[in-house]
C-alpha cells in the first residue's frame, strides 16, 4: 500500500515508467487537481496537464510519480472520456504506486 503525502512534489529527473487508462475526473477525485494546467498556467508545447505526486510505502520509501498528457494538440483531448495517460518517475514503484492510490483500470 502507498500513502499519498504531496501533491505538488519535485518532479526533477522523472521520465516514462507506464500507463494508466482513466478519465481526467477519476484522476481529480484520486489526486485532486492536477499541479500543472495549461489552461491556468500557460500553453505548453509537450504537457497540458500533470499531477507531481509524492507517495511513501509500507517501509517509510518514498516514490515520486507525475502523471500527464504527451504532446495533445489541445488540454481537453485528455479530459473528454477514458484517456491512456503517461506515468513517470525514477522507478517502476511509481507505476505501482498510482494504480495502487488511484484504483483505476490500468492499460498497461
Amino acid at each position: 500500500m502507498f500513502e499519498l503525502i504531496d501533491t505538488n512534489a519535485s518532479i526533477t529527473g522523472t521520465h516514462l515508467q507506464g500507463h494508466i487508462e482513466a478519465s481526467y475526473d477519476e484522476l481529480v477525485k484520486a489526486f485532486g487537481k492536477p499541479a500543472y494546467d495549461s489552461t491556468v498556467d500557460g500553453e505548453s508545447d509537450k504537457v497540458h496537464t500533470q499531477w507531481e505526486l509524492e507517495f511513501e510505502n509500507e517501509d517509510g520509501d518514498l516514490v515520486i510519480a507525475t502523471i500527464y498528457d504527451w504532446k495533445e494538440d489541445s488540454a481537453f483531448n485528455s479530459r473528454v472520456g477514458k484517456y491512456n495517460w503517461h506515468i513517470g518517475g525514477n522507478s517502476y514503484d511509481a507505476v505501482s504506486a498510482v494504480y495502487d492510490f488511484a484504483e483505476v483500470t490500468a492499460n498497461a
